[in-house]
């Protein structure tokens, strides 16, 4: 028995050694602990899986990731077969994990030219995908490798093989900004208005962006203005996110109407009104103004505003109607931003995701400057509007527990009425968890329900004990 316990440990280690003498490039030891053993040997060390800091796999694999070349061409010419070419394994990659990668996919994610032909060449399969359905080719385009996007799409990569989520190679290129591998897919007969399991298509990722070459690209291909699941056009994606370039390219385009050019045009100055990475006020200003002459202008017919009904949590801010009041909005901060959020809201509307992100924002900056009232109208209404959609309110939830706990600890008195009605969001969260679990639904999180008990009796320590 201590004998067999033994010999376990023995090939455990030996099997670690062979891995990292691959994962780090040590050809010539790689070599040694391999000589001479049985081929059985040879196809337990090369074909096991090693755990290592979060990743689980071969090391042909973990050779591949790391791009040691000389590592990968022993394995291939010495020791091939027993070493095998589309064994999956878990790694790595920045934050993110990928499960179900072949040595051929890490290559190509990390770009690792040469390992990608020698592996190719051995007769790596160019299609075999992971988990999550994404191919080599689709990883070469992640990172903006044009050198092995060619390669592999000579070697038979499909250019039209998409991942889970319907998201093509065409798309996560655009959407990363890669302007020469858009334009060589497009060449190589890429479907430019393919959707994806959103509704958006490479359009939308490019604009959303902000993108302006691959945004042109595309167009020049004929891309298509369309919506997407939650109504929404490249136009006003790239204007919820203050993509002035985009907007300004796809407001000109003969098939965007006037109306919507002005929309889009409010939508833009209200996000740089509110948006936690591109905040200008100046620009918010400007271009706020520019809708508002727009709609004025006597050589087109006008196209008066009608806003919608003010909102408590805004102030009950009533949206600028002339070219005047827009004017007196000139160096008011405070003004900029709450004409911002209502014009969002009324554009947007209620129904989409997008819409809570820069109402919080708002309500963090007033935090920050102890104007709780403020703060908690704020969260309270993005709450409610992701409640109202039937969106997660977990990290809502966790906000509230912070400020209320901050509001303790400088002895604010806690506002009964608001504390009352978080308590009643996490109820609600609660509910609509267990409802999740007892009848689940594919884009449903199992462990949803666990988050959201977490997440109420965080809550409940921070503001109570």
């Amino acid at each position: 028995m201590m004998g067999d316990k033994l010999l376990d440990d023995i090939s455990s280690t030996l099997r670690e050694r062979v891995f990292f003498a691959a994962r780090d490039g040590m050809s010539l030891t790689l070599y040694a602990l391999l000589y001479e053993k049985t081929t059985d040997d040879v196809d337990e060390l090369l074909n096991s899986d090693v755990c290592c800091d979060g990743v689980k796999c071969t090391p042909l694999i973990a050779a591949a990731r790391h791009g040691r070349e000389g590592a990968v061409r022993i394995l291939l010419e010495k020791f091939r077969p027993p070493v095998r070419l589309e064994t999956e394994g878990t790694v790595k990659f920045d934050e993110y994990v990928i499960e179900g990668a072949t040595a051929l996919w890490c290559a190509a994610g990390a770009g690792h030219l040469g390992i990608v032909k020698r592996l190719v060449r051995a007769g790596a399969n160019v299609n075999h995908a992971t988990k999550t359905l994404s191919t080599p080719l689709r990883a070469a385009c992640f990172d903006g490798r044009l050198d092995i996007v060619k390669y592999l799409v000579r070697h038979g990569a499909d250019i039209h093989k998409a991942n889970k989520y319907n998201n093509t190679c065409l798309m996560i290129a655009a959407y990363k900004g890669h302007l020469d591998v858009v334009q060589f897919l497009l060449e190589s007969g890429a479907r430019v208005d393919e959707r994806a399991l959103c509704g958006a298509t490479a359009l939308h990722f490019a604009a959303e962006c902000g993108h302006a070459a691959v945004v042109c690209a595309l167009l020049e291909r004929n891309a298509h203005i369309l919506t997407n699941e939650n109504g929404m056009t490249p136009l006003q994606c790239a204007a919820e996110r203050a993509r002035a370039s985009v907007v300004e390219i796809l407001a000109a385009r003969p098939e965007v109407t006037r109306a919507q050019a002005i929309e889009a045009f409010e939508l833009l100055g209200a996000s740089f009104a509110n948006d936690k990475e591109y905040y200008c006020i100046r620009m918010a200003y400007q271009y706020l103004h520019r809708a508002m002459t727009m709609r004025y202008d006597t050589r087109y017919g006008l196209l008066l505003k009608k806003p919608a009904d003010p909102i408590a949590a805004y102030d009950n801010w009533k949206e600028s109607t002339t070219l005047e009041e827009v004017e007196r909005l000139s160096g008011d901060a405070h003004g900029l931003h709450m004409e911002g959020l209502a014009v969002r809201e009324r554009v947007l509307g209620r129904t989409c995701p997008d819409l809570p992100h820069p109402v919080v924002f708002r309500g963090a900056v007033f935090a920050d400057e102890a104007r709780f009232d403020r703060c908690l109208a704020l969260w309270r209404h993005a709450l409610l509007l992701r409640q109202h959609n039937s969106v997660s309110v977990v990290k809502d939830l966790l906000r509230f527990a912070q400020v209320f706990s901050q509001m303790i600890h400088i002895g604010i008195e806690l506002p009964l009425a608001q504390v009352c009605y978080v308590l009643e969001a996490c109820a609600e969260e609660l509910r609509r968890g267990t409802e999740r679990l007892e009848k689940p639904q594919t884009n449903h999180d199992p462990d949803a329900l666990l988050v959201c008990k977490l997440t109420f009796m965080l809550f409940y320590r921070r503001c109570f004990f």
